[in-house]
């Protein structure tokens, strides 16, 4: 799709990938409920360089977020060099040990349980009961989990700003509550806070991730050929740690340089 894009001027990019983002809503496929859910897709395969069908296998559009399959973290993290030597996987608890040559050659040993969940809220409803996806599959949900986290830990160029469907799934959920597994019912305690972050309120300021998102192109092109942080096929997915700091401890400034350079190069 990217080849077929190339020849384009920057205005008629952003058209096409506007007008492929609405047939993905049309189609309802990959999960796209809306033009601007279509959009994401749209602009996530360009400047990734995939195709639909490859973000399939590696994304899901969940609550309006993009967030990457737990297995395709885990493929990334191998591919990467990475290691993962699962110690324990039931219904109850998962365990793993995650290393990589460069980052952590002994090993981090990283483990969540049910009751984490539950105490957490992560894993109850509005009314404390325990949530279908996690009653159905707690196994593959604590895995997911775990998978996430030692990615993040590790590599986190490979998820940065990026959740799994699990993950993004919980969000904008109601406060945490704990939870009788033996006695299923409902339980008035005192909430706790969520340990994710939740999706911003409309009427306060949007988090890094969506206005990265939403200004991709102009994004990858100021860090690719005025920073000179990326290169190649690379996005801003691929950024260094200490690069994506800097860019959250100055993300107005940031977006505003990006767009002053972005407009440089379109008026020549």
């Amino acid at each position: 799709m990217a080849n077929e894009l190339a020849h384009l001027n920057d205005t008629q990019l952003m058209q096409n990938l506007q007008t492929l983002g609405t047939e993905f809503a049309k189609s309802g496929i990959l999960g796209v409920s809306n033009p601007s859910q279509g959009l994401i897709v749209a602009l996530t395969c360009y400047t990734e360089h995939i195709s639909p069908i490859e973000f399939a296998r590696t994304y899901h559009i969940v609550n309006g977020r993009l967030s990457m399959r737990a297995d395709a973290m885990q493929a990334q993290f191998l591919r990467q060099g990475g290691r993962i030597k699962w110690l324990t996987s039931t219904n109850e608890e998962c365990k793993a040990v995650f290393s990589h040559p460069e980052y952590a050659p002994e090993g981090v040993t990283l483990s969540l349980t049910i009751e984490e969940m539950v105490d957490s809220g992560i894993a109850v409803d509005s009314r404390g009961q325990l949530k279908q996806t996690w009653k159905s599959f707690p196994r593959q949900m604590l895995r997911a989990r775990v998978v996430s986290e030692g990615c993040r830990m590790l590599t986190p160029g490979i998820v940065a700003g990026v959740y799994t469907p699990e993950e993004a799934g919980e969000f904008g959920n109601a406060p945490a509550r704990t939870l009788d597994l033996s006695k299923p019912r409902e339980v008035p305690v005192q909430a706790l806070p969520e340990p994710e972050p939740e999706p911003e309120p409309v009427s306060e300021p949007k988090d890094i991730t969506e206005l990265l998102i939403e200004k991709e192109v102009i994004v990858n092109n100021f860090l690719c050929n005025k920073l000179h942080w990326l290169s190649g096929e690379q996005t801003w997915r691929n950024l260094a740690p200490r690069h994506m700091d800097s860019i959250k401890r100055r993300t107005a400034q940031f977006l505003e340089k990006a767009e002053a350079y972005f407009k440089e190069q379109y008026d020549e």
